[in-house]
């Protein structure tokens, strides 16, 4: 599990039709649940990014309004992004979003100790429909990921999702990552040995020397249709 400092929020991705935004936008600002620059930057993008973009800021804020008070973080920055695409939150803290087209979920926590960031991932579980097109699983997995994944089948909606579950835990471990290599990491780079408490051990196979003393402890849940996991790198 995330430590127990971590706050967790989610948010519901706004179906809105185009011609309601600006209200939208400006409902959001007087409520305090989007910053100005937040609100004016979101205007720009087109409207399903506005529209997870909006949700994964209104988690982020929901989030860091808990922990800030904690750490003396401000609340009056906006949360704009980082030259990797990341949240760029106060120093102070850590924290991930991860959004799919109905449902945004945030993760927060102080940034202390030997924890250096949070990266988060959300996934939908897979559907009937979804067996109707080739799996990834080859074009994710290691050699014995890939092994450990076959004892339920390619074709079973249980396979499918011990699949999901392992892009889920290598997208989130991308995250808690990228700040040390800032550059796209290949899937076969994280190696997961899965454990029956969800608690998988995280092997780097990455060249770079800056992960050379970089550990990584990783999580998932199953939370209704939705996969969820995390992780934090330690230093």
């Amino acid at each position: 599990m995330l430590r127990e400092n971590t706050v967790v929020t989610r948010a519901v991705v706004p179906d809105v039709p185009d011609e309601g935004w600006d209200d939208l936008l400006d409902r959001a600002v007087g409520s305090g649940s989007l910053h100005p620059l937040e609100a004016s930057f979101a205007r720009g993008l087109p409207a399903p990014r506005r529209a997870t973009f909006v949700a994964g800021r209104q988690a982020l804020r929901d989030a860091l309004s808990t922990v800030a008070p904690v750490v003396g973080a401000s609340l009056e920055a906006p949360i704009l992004r980082t030259h990797r695409g990341a949240p760029a939150l106060p120093s102070v803290v850590t924290g991930s979003v991860s959004h799919k087209r109905t449902l945004a979920m945030a993760a927060v926590a102080p940034r202390g100790g030997t924890l250096q960031h949070i990266g988060l991932d959300l996934e939908r579980r897979p559907q009937a429909d979804d067996l109707r097109r080739p799996s990834i699983a080859r074009k994710i997995l290691t050699g014995r990921e890939f092994e450990y994944v076959q004892q339920w089948g390619d074709d079973t909606l249980v396979g499918r999702e011990h699949v999901l579950v392992h892009f889920a835990l290598k997208e989130a471990v991308y995250k808690a990552i990228d700040p040390f290599v800032e550059r796209y990491v290949r899937f076969t780079e994280v190696e997961l040995e899965m454990a029956g408490d969800g608690r998988p051990e995280v092997t780097l196979l990455l060249p770079e020397a800056s992960v050379a003393d970089v550990r990584v402890e990783a999580g998932w849940r199953l939370d209704g249709e939705w996969i969820v996991a995390w992780a934090e790198s330690h230093r």
